[in-house]
C-alpha cells in the first residue's frame, strides 16, 4: 500500500501512486489522460481502489462514477470532490 500523504489528503499524486501500485507499473506510466483500462485496470482492482480511498477519507467515491470515465484527471476531481 502507498504511504499516505502527511495530512491524509487524497491528492492526484497519491491516486497516481495507488493506481500504479495495483497495476504493477511506475507512477509515470499513469498519465492524467490515459485510459486506465488500456493500462490494465479492471473492475476488481478498481473496487480495491474504491475501498482504499474510502478508508482514507473519501466516502463518496463510487465504483460506477470511476468506471464511467477511467482517467486519472477525472478520478482526481471525483475523489477530491470537485465534481460533487
Amino acid at each position: 500500500m502507498s504511504a499516505p500523504e502527511p495530512d491524509g489528503a487524497l491528492t492526484g499524486d497519491r491516486l497516481r501512486a495507488d493506481i500504479a501500485e495495483v497495476l504493477g507499473c511506475a507512477p509515470a506510466e499513469v498519465t492524467p489522460d490515459a485510459d486506465l483500462l488500456d493500462l490494465g485496470l479492471d473492475s476488481v482492482r478498481t473496487m480495491a481502489l474504491v475501498e482504499r480511498w474510502r478508508a482514507a477519507g473519501a466516502p463518496a467515491v463510487e465504483f460506477a462514477d470511476l468506471a464511467e470515465e477511467p482517467r486519472l484527471d477525472r478520478w482526481t476531481r471525483l475523489v477530491g470532490g470537485a465534481d460533487a
